[in-house]
Protein backbone atom coordinates (compact mmCIF):
# COMPACT_ATOMS: atom_id res chain seq x y z
CA UNK A 1 0.00 0.00 0.00
CA UNK A 2 1.22 3.48 -0.39
CA UNK A 3 -0.11 5.27 2.46
CA UNK A 4 2.61 6.18 5.85
CA UNK A 5 4.16 2.69 6.73
CA UNK A 6 1.77 0.48 4.05
CA UNK A 7 -1.93 1.28 6.13
CA UNK A 8 -4.42 2.39 4.06
CA UNK A 9 -6.74 5.60 5.20
CA UNK A 10 -10.36 4.62 6.77
CA UNK A 11 -12.18 7.54 6.21
CA UNK A 12 -14.17 9.08 9.40
CA UNK A 13 -17.02 10.20 7.49
CA UNK A 14 -16.88 10.20 3.91
CA UNK A 15 -13.34 10.77 2.02
CA UNK A 16 -15.02 13.43 -0.10
CA UNK A 17 -15.64 15.53 3.17
CA UNK A 18 -13.17 18.10 4.56
CA UNK A 19 -12.47 18.18 8.33
CA UNK A 20 -11.54 20.15 10.90
CA UNK A 21 -11.13 21.60 14.48
CA UNK A 22 -9.37 24.45 16.35
CA UNK A 23 -6.37 22.58 18.20
CA UNK A 24 -6.79 23.51 22.18
CA UNK A 25 -3.29 25.03 23.66
CA UNK A 26 -2.80 24.59 26.88
CA UNK A 27 -3.20 27.94 28.93
CA UNK A 28 -0.01 28.53 30.23
CA UNK A 29 1.87 27.41 26.72
CA UNK A 30 2.27 30.74 24.57
CA UNK A 31 1.15 30.88 20.91
CA UNK A 32 5.04 30.97 19.68
CA UNK A 33 5.85 28.12 21.84
CA UNK A 34 3.45 26.01 20.79
CA UNK A 35 5.05 22.94 19.48
CA UNK A 36 3.43 22.02 16.38
CA UNK A 37 6.06 20.80 14.51
CA UNK A 38 6.63 17.65 16.96
CA UNK A 39 2.83 16.68 16.05
CA UNK A 40 2.06 13.05 14.45
CA UNK A 41 -1.31 11.99 12.61
CA UNK A 42 -2.88 9.10 12.59
CA UNK A 43 -2.49 7.12 9.89
CA UNK A 44 -6.45 7.47 8.77
CA UNK A 45 -6.03 11.01 9.79
CA UNK A 46 -8.62 11.60 12.27
CA UNK A 47 -6.55 12.18 15.15
CA UNK A 48 -3.21 14.36 15.97
CA UNK A 49 -0.86 13.70 18.85
CA UNK A 50 1.33 16.16 20.20
CA UNK A 51 3.91 15.91 22.86
CA UNK A 52 4.02 19.40 24.99
CA UNK A 53 5.97 20.13 28.22
CA UNK A 54 3.71 21.39 31.04
CA UNK A 55 6.51 22.10 33.05
CA UNK A 56 10.14 22.22 33.18
CA UNK A 57 10.36 18.98 33.91
CA UNK A 58 7.08 17.17 32.72
CA UNK A 59 5.44 16.85 29.23
CA UNK A 60 2.12 15.39 28.56
CA UNK A 61 0.98 13.91 25.08
CA UNK A 62 -1.98 16.05 24.05
CA UNK A 63 -4.02 13.70 21.45
CA UNK A 64 -7.11 15.17 19.43
CA UNK A 65 -9.07 13.69 17.92
CA UNK A 66 -11.45 14.96 15.09
CA UNK A 67 -15.05 13.87 16.28
CA UNK A 68 -14.10 15.48 20.24
CA UNK A 69 -14.13 18.88 21.37
CA UNK A 70 -11.25 18.52 24.29
CA UNK A 71 -8.10 16.66 23.82
CA UNK A 72 -7.03 13.60 25.77
CA UNK A 73 -4.40 13.82 28.12
CA UNK A 74 -1.82 11.41 29.02
CA UNK A 75 -0.30 10.99 32.53
CA UNK A 76 3.08 13.33 33.04
CA UNK A 77 6.34 12.02 31.75
CA UNK A 78 9.89 13.51 32.30
CA UNK A 79 10.01 13.29 28.16
CA UNK A 80 8.65 11.68 25.42
CA UNK A 81 10.39 10.90 22.21
CA UNK A 82 10.03 8.56 19.46
CA UNK A 83 6.23 9.14 18.31
CA UNK A 84 4.66 7.12 16.21
CA UNK A 85 1.53 6.44 13.93
CA UNK A 86 0.05 3.00 15.21
CA UNK A 87 -3.00 1.26 13.71
CA UNK A 88 -5.71 3.12 12.54
CA UNK A 89 -5.92 5.93 14.64
CA UNK A 90 -3.49 5.14 17.89
CA UNK A 91 0.14 5.71 18.58
CA UNK A 92 3.18 4.56 20.43
CA UNK A 93 6.03 6.24 21.83
CA UNK A 94 9.12 6.31 24.99
CA UNK A 95 8.21 8.08 27.74
CA UNK A 96 10.75 8.37 30.69
CA UNK A 97 8.74 7.99 34.06
CA UNK A 98 9.91 8.04 37.70
CA UNK A 99 10.84 4.33 37.39
CA UNK A 100 13.08 4.50 33.93
CA UNK A 101 12.13 4.55 30.38
CA UNK A 102 9.13 2.71 28.78
CA UNK A 103 6.99 2.70 25.31
CA UNK A 104 3.10 3.31 25.32
CA UNK A 105 1.57 1.58 22.43
CA UNK A 106 -1.97 2.01 21.62
CA UNK A 107 -2.39 3.78 25.08
CA UNK A 108 -1.42 0.58 26.75
CA UNK A 109 2.42 0.71 28.76
CA UNK A 110 4.74 -1.80 28.46
CA UNK A 111 5.46 -3.39 32.17
CA UNK A 112 9.55 -3.68 31.18
CA UNK A 113 11.45 -0.52 32.55
CA UNK A 114 14.78 0.22 31.29
CA UNK A 115 17.41 3.05 32.01
CA UNK A 116 17.65 4.13 28.91
CA UNK A 117 15.16 3.07 25.80
CA UNK A 118 15.36 4.43 22.21
CA UNK A 119 14.93 3.39 18.26
CA UNK A 120 11.21 2.84 18.61
CA UNK A 121 9.95 1.00 15.93
CA UNK A 122 6.27 -0.19 14.26
CA UNK A 123 5.15 -2.15 12.10
CA UNK A 124 2.82 -2.48 9.68
CA UNK A 125 1.28 -5.23 11.64
CA UNK A 126 1.58 -2.89 14.86
CA UNK A 127 4.42 -4.88 16.41
CA UNK A 128 6.85 -2.55 18.27
CA UNK A 129 10.04 -2.64 19.84
CA UNK A 130 12.70 -0.85 20.94
CA UNK A 131 16.75 -0.91 22.15
CA UNK A 132 16.94 -0.55 26.13
CA UNK A 133 20.53 -0.32 28.78
CA UNK A 134 20.13 -1.30 31.99
CA UNK A 135 22.54 -1.76 34.22
CA UNK A 136 25.32 -1.32 31.55
CA UNK A 137 23.69 -4.42 29.15
CA UNK A 138 22.04 -4.14 26.03
CA UNK A 139 19.12 -5.84 25.10
CA UNK A 140 16.58 -5.22 22.48
CA UNK A 141 12.69 -5.71 22.90
CA UNK A 142 9.74 -6.47 20.69
CA UNK A 143 6.15 -6.23 22.12
CA UNK A 144 7.30 -5.83 25.48
CA UNK A 145 9.48 -8.93 25.84
CA UNK A 146 13.37 -8.87 25.45
CA UNK A 147 15.55 -10.71 23.81
CA UNK A 148 17.00 -13.68 25.55
CA UNK A 149 20.01 -12.39 25.99
CA UNK A 150 21.94 -9.05 26.61
CA UNK A 151 25.01 -7.65 25.06
CA UNK A 152 27.83 -5.05 25.78
CA UNK A 153 26.10 -2.85 22.98
CA UNK A 154 23.35 -3.15 20.60
CA UNK A 155 22.85 -0.87 17.40
CA UNK A 156 20.68 -0.70 14.20
CA UNK A 157 17.70 -3.12 15.81
CA UNK A 158 15.49 -3.76 12.98
CA UNK A 159 12.25 -5.72 12.27
CA UNK A 160 10.63 -8.39 9.80
CA UNK A 161 8.13 -6.53 7.79
CA UNK A 162 5.68 -9.44 8.86
CA UNK A 163 5.36 -11.39 11.62
CA UNK A 164 7.43 -10.18 14.96
CA UNK A 165 11.27 -11.47 13.44
CA UNK A 166 13.86 -9.28 14.80
CA UNK A 167 17.14 -8.03 14.27
CA UNK A 168 20.34 -6.20 15.49
CA UNK A 169 24.14 -5.72 15.36
CA UNK A 170 25.56 -6.42 18.80
CA UNK A 171 29.17 -6.33 20.78
CA UNK A 172 30.01 -10.04 22.29
CA UNK A 173 32.71 -8.64 24.23
CA UNK A 174 34.09 -5.69 26.29
CA UNK A 175 36.50 -3.95 24.59
CA UNK A 176 38.76 -1.10 26.62
CA UNK A 177 39.53 2.34 25.85
CA UNK A 178 42.68 1.89 23.39
CA UNK A 179 42.08 -1.80 23.35
CA UNK A 180 43.48 -1.94 19.58
CA UNK A 181 44.08 -5.94 19.69
CA UNK A 182 40.98 -6.60 21.01
CA UNK A 183 39.34 -4.45 18.75
CA UNK A 184 40.81 -6.15 15.43
CA UNK A 185 40.30 -9.20 17.23
CA UNK A 186 36.31 -9.20 16.21
CA UNK A 187 33.91 -8.24 18.99
CA UNK A 188 30.63 -7.52 16.20
CA UNK A 189 28.14 -9.59 14.99
CA UNK A 190 24.75 -9.99 14.02
CA UNK A 191 21.93 -11.27 16.56
CA UNK A 192 18.62 -11.85 16.23
CA UNK A 193 15.30 -12.60 18.53
CA UNK A 194 16.77 -16.28 18.95
CA UNK A 195 20.83 -15.49 19.26
CA UNK A 196 23.81 -14.24 18.20
CA UNK A 197 25.58 -15.77 15.09
CA UNK A 198 28.81 -17.67 15.74
CA UNK A 199 30.77 -15.34 13.85
CA UNK A 200 32.94 -12.41 15.06
CA UNK A 201 33.59 -8.80 13.24
CA UNK A 202 35.65 -6.07 13.49
CA UNK A 203 32.64 -4.39 12.60
CA UNK A 204 29.15 -4.89 11.42
CA UNK A 205 27.01 -1.99 10.29
CA UNK A 206 23.48 -2.61 8.79
CA UNK A 207 21.56 -5.51 9.34
CA UNK A 208 18.49 -6.56 7.29
CA UNK A 209 15.76 -9.44 7.33
CA UNK A 210 13.68 -10.78 4.74
CA UNK A 211 9.94 -10.40 5.27
CA UNK A 212 9.28 -13.40 7.10
CA UNK A 213 12.16 -12.68 8.88
CA UNK A 214 13.41 -15.82 8.20
CA UNK A 215 16.90 -14.60 6.12
CA UNK A 216 18.90 -11.75 7.93
CA UNK A 217 22.21 -10.38 5.96
CA UNK A 218 24.35 -7.54 7.58
CA UNK A 219 27.58 -5.56 5.62
CA UNK A 220 30.95 -6.71 7.87
CA UNK A 221 34.54 -5.66 8.45
CA UNK A 222 36.58 -8.46 8.66
CA UNK A 223 39.81 -6.79 9.01
CA UNK A 224 41.92 -3.36 9.19
CA UNK A 225 41.50 -3.94 4.87
CA UNK A 226 38.31 -6.31 3.63
CA UNK A 227 34.61 -6.38 3.70
CA UNK A 228 31.88 -8.79 3.04
CA UNK A 229 28.38 -9.42 3.19
CA UNK A 230 27.20 -12.24 5.65
CA UNK A 231 24.25 -14.18 5.26
CA UNK A 232 22.97 -16.25 8.30
CA UNK A 233 26.16 -16.23 9.45
CA UNK A 234 27.90 -17.23 5.91
CA UNK A 235 30.18 -14.59 4.42
CA UNK A 236 30.21 -14.02 0.50
CA UNK A 237 33.55 -15.82 -1.06
CA UNK A 238 34.33 -12.84 -2.12
CA UNK A 239 36.16 -9.81 -0.24
CA UNK A 240 36.03 -6.06 -0.92
CA UNK A 241 38.35 -2.53 0.45
CA UNK A 242 34.31 -1.41 0.59
CA UNK A 243 30.27 -2.23 0.78
CA UNK A 244 27.18 -0.46 1.10
CA UNK A 245 24.37 -1.55 2.83
CA UNK A 246 22.45 -5.29 1.62
CA UNK A 247 19.23 -5.59 0.57
CA UNK A 248 17.45 -8.75 0.85
CA UNK A 249 14.42 -10.38 -1.97
CA UNK A 250 11.28 -10.22 -0.06
CA UNK A 251 11.23 -14.15 -0.12
CA UNK A 252 14.70 -14.36 1.32
CA UNK A 253 16.30 -15.60 -2.04
CA UNK A 254 18.73 -13.38 -2.97
CA UNK A 255 20.64 -11.05 -1.75
CA UNK A 256 22.26 -7.75 -3.72
CA UNK A 257 24.89 -5.14 -1.94
CA UNK A 258 26.95 -2.47 -3.47
CA UNK A 259 30.38 -3.19 -3.56
CA UNK A 260 34.07 -1.98 -4.17
CA UNK A 261 36.08 -3.68 -7.00
CA UNK A 262 39.34 -2.29 -8.37
CA UNK A 263 37.46 -0.81 -11.47
CA UNK A 264 34.45 1.30 -9.33
CA UNK A 265 31.70 0.48 -7.81
CA UNK A 266 29.62 -2.17 -9.13
CA UNK A 267 25.86 -4.32 -7.92
CA UNK A 268 26.84 -7.89 -6.36
CA UNK A 269 24.14 -10.04 -6.14
CA UNK A 270 24.87 -13.36 -3.85
CA UNK A 271 28.82 -12.45 -3.82
CA UNK A 272 28.71 -12.03 -7.79
CA UNK A 273 28.66 -8.98 -10.14
CA UNK A 274 24.76 -8.61 -11.11
CA UNK A 275 25.14 -5.63 -13.55
CA UNK A 276 27.93 -5.26 -16.13
CA UNK A 277 28.89 -1.63 -15.72
CA UNK A 278 31.00 0.26 -13.15
CA UNK A 279 30.30 3.46 -11.39
CA UNK A 280 32.08 6.14 -9.45
CA UNK A 281 29.37 5.49 -6.75
CA UNK A 282 26.51 3.37 -6.51
CA UNK A 283 24.47 3.05 -2.99
CA UNK A 284 20.78 3.27 -1.96
CA UNK A 285 19.50 -0.04 -3.61
CA UNK A 286 16.10 -1.04 -3.52
CA UNK A 287 13.52 -3.40 -4.65
CA UNK A 288 10.27 -3.38 -5.63
CA UNK A 289 7.78 -4.88 -3.38
CA UNK A 290 7.21 -8.29 -5.46
CA UNK A 291 11.55 -8.10 -5.94
CA UNK A 292 11.08 -8.62 -9.33
CA UNK A 293 12.94 -5.14 -9.91
CA UNK A 294 15.65 -3.23 -8.15
CA UNK A 295 17.07 0.30 -8.82
CA UNK A 296 19.74 1.87 -7.12
CA UNK A 297 21.54 5.58 -7.20
CA UNK A 298 24.97 5.69 -9.11
CA UNK A 299 27.34 8.39 -9.88
CA UNK A 300 27.49 8.01 -13.80
CA UNK A 301 30.02 10.65 -13.73
CA UNK A 302 32.58 12.54 -11.15
CA UNK A 303 29.85 14.94 -8.88
CA UNK A 304 26.62 13.81 -10.83
CA UNK A 305 23.81 11.41 -9.43
CA UNK A 306 21.14 9.38 -11.27
CA UNK A 307 19.10 6.14 -11.02
CA UNK A 308 19.88 2.94 -12.69
CA UNK A 309 17.00 0.56 -12.80
CA UNK A 310 17.33 -2.43 -13.51
CA UNK A 311 20.69 -1.90 -14.92
CA UNK A 312 20.15 0.87 -16.96
CA UNK A 313 20.63 4.36 -15.65
CA UNK A 314 18.53 7.52 -16.62
CA UNK A 315 19.48 10.39 -18.61
CA UNK A 316 18.73 12.61 -15.68
CA UNK A 317 21.18 13.96 -13.90
CA UNK A 318 21.65 16.22 -10.50
CA UNK A 319 24.71 17.49 -9.18
CA UNK A 320 23.60 17.52 -5.01
CA UNK A 321 21.78 14.24 -4.28
CA UNK A 322 19.68 11.49 -5.17
CA UNK A 323 17.51 9.73 -2.24
CA UNK A 324 17.02 6.11 -1.97
CA UNK A 325 14.45 4.96 -5.27
CA UNK A 326 10.53 4.41 -4.14
CA UNK A 327 8.81 1.62 -6.51
CA UNK A 328 5.40 2.08 -6.72
CA UNK A 329 2.94 -0.72 -4.84
CA UNK A 330 2.68 -2.48 -8.21
CA UNK A 331 6.45 -1.95 -9.26
CA UNK A 332 5.90 -0.51 -12.66
CA UNK A 333 6.51 3.10 -11.63
CA UNK A 334 9.79 4.76 -9.73
CA UNK A 335 10.82 8.06 -7.91
CA UNK A 336 13.14 9.55 -5.42
CA UNK A 337 13.86 13.00 -4.24
CA UNK A 338 17.00 14.91 -4.29
CA UNK A 339 19.03 18.30 -4.70
CA UNK A 340 19.57 19.99 -7.78
CA UNK A 341 21.25 23.65 -8.24
CA UNK A 342 20.89 24.06 -4.30
CA UNK A 343 17.01 23.24 -4.43
CA UNK A 344 14.91 20.11 -4.28
CA UNK A 345 13.67 18.36 -6.83
CA UNK A 346 11.27 15.34 -7.31
CA UNK A 347 11.79 13.10 -10.32
CA UNK A 348 9.37 10.38 -11.52
CA UNK A 349 9.77 7.92 -14.29
CA UNK A 350 12.97 9.89 -15.20
CA UNK A 351 11.59 13.13 -15.61
CA UNK A 352 11.32 15.88 -12.71
CA UNK A 353 7.86 16.22 -11.77
CA UNK A 354 8.47 19.71 -9.56
CA UNK A 355 11.32 21.65 -8.82
CA UNK A 356 12.63 25.15 -6.59
CA UNK A 357 11.05 23.89 -3.52
CA UNK A 358 13.49 24.22 -0.89
CA UNK A 359 12.32 20.73 0.63
CA UNK A 360 10.71 17.65 -1.06
CA UNK A 361 10.01 14.33 0.71
CA UNK A 362 10.02 10.94 -0.96
CA UNK A 363 7.52 10.31 -3.18
CA UNK A 364 4.55 8.14 -2.40
CA UNK A 365 2.44 6.02 -5.28
CA UNK A 366 -0.97 4.97 -5.60
CA UNK A 367 -2.39 1.56 -5.63
CA UNK A 368 -1.82 1.09 -9.23
CA UNK A 369 0.49 3.44 -9.76
CA UNK A 370 -2.10 5.66 -12.07
CA UNK A 371 -1.22 8.76 -9.21
CA UNK A 372 2.19 9.98 -7.61
CA UNK A 373 2.36 12.54 -4.95
CA UNK A 374 5.39 14.46 -2.94
CA UNK A 375 5.07 16.54 0.55
CA UNK A 376 7.32 19.77 -0.67
CA UNK A 377 8.24 23.10 1.45
CA UNK A 378 8.76 26.31 0.10
CA UNK A 379 9.65 28.82 3.01
CA UNK A 380 7.70 27.74 6.24
CA UNK A 381 4.79 26.68 4.50
CA UNK A 382 4.24 22.90 3.15
CA UNK A 383 1.99 21.78 -0.37
CA UNK A 384 1.67 18.86 -1.76
CA UNK A 385 2.81 18.06 -5.26
CA UNK A 386 -0.08 16.02 -7.04
CA UNK A 387 0.58 14.12 -10.35
CA UNK A 388 2.97 17.34 -11.48
CA UNK A 389 0.55 19.81 -10.22
CA UNK A 390 1.68 21.96 -6.60
CA UNK A 391 -1.73 21.16 -4.57
CA UNK A 392 -0.84 24.71 -2.11
CA UNK A 393 -2.52 25.32 1.01
CA UNK A 394 -1.40 27.35 4.13
CA UNK A 395 0.25 24.56 6.53
CA UNK A 396 2.51 25.10 8.76
CA UNK A 397 2.91 21.36 9.44
CA UNK A 398 1.74 18.56 7.32
CA UNK A 399 1.57 14.61 7.59
CA UNK A 400 2.73 12.82 4.42
CA UNK A 401 -0.03 12.92 1.98
CA UNK A 402 -1.61 8.95 1.32
CA UNK A 403 -3.53 7.38 -1.02
CA UNK A 404 -6.84 5.59 -0.62
CA UNK A 405 -6.95 1.74 -1.55
CA UNK A 406 -9.52 2.93 -3.93
CA UNK A 407 -6.86 5.44 -5.75
CA UNK A 408 -9.71 7.87 -6.08
CA UNK A 409 -8.86 9.98 -2.85
CA UNK A 410 -5.65 12.00 -1.74
CA UNK A 411 -5.30 12.71 1.80
CA UNK A 412 -4.15 15.51 3.01
CA UNK A 413 -3.61 16.34 6.81
CA UNK A 414 -2.06 19.37 7.83
CA UNK A 415 -2.16 22.15 10.77
CA UNK A 416 -2.41 25.92 9.84
CA UNK A 417 -2.23 29.36 11.75
CA UNK A 418 -5.16 31.78 12.45
CA UNK A 419 -3.53 34.73 14.38
CA UNK A 420 -2.84 33.11 18.01
CA UNK A 421 -4.70 29.77 17.13
CA UNK A 422 -4.42 26.56 15.45
CA UNK A 423 -5.96 24.40 13.03
CA UNK A 424 -5.83 20.83 12.26
CA UNK A 425 -7.25 19.76 8.90
CA UNK A 426 -7.84 16.52 7.15
CA UNK A 427 -8.98 17.26 3.36
CA UNK A 428 -9.82 14.38 0.43
CA UNK A 429 -9.02 15.66 -2.59
CA UNK A 430 -11.06 13.63 -5.36
CA UNK A 431 -8.83 11.77 -8.44
CA UNK A 432 -9.64 11.67 -12.02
Amino acid sequence: MSTPRGVTPDAFDSPADSLSCLIPRPADTPPDRFPFWKAVASRDGTRLAIPIRTEPEECCLYTLSIDKTEPDISEPFVSITDLRPMGNRDFAYLCQGDEGWTAVAASTPWQLTAEIAWNLSVTDQDTTACETQDQRRYTPVVDDTPWPESYENTFSLTLAETGSRSAAVVQTAPIAEGDLNTFLSGCFTLATDQGAWTGRYVGAFNPVLSADGALSAVDVRLNQYDYTICVNDQCWGETWPSVWAPVVHPEGTMVWAPVKSPEGWILACDGEQAWPETYFQLWEVALSPAGDRIAAVIAPDFGKWAVVLDGTPWKTKVDGYLAKPVFSPCGTRLGCCGHHRGKAVILVDDHPMGNGFDTAWDPIFSHHGNHVAAKVKRGEVYSVLLDGMEVKRPYIWMAPPAFTPDSKHLMICGIEKQGPDYRYTREFIALT
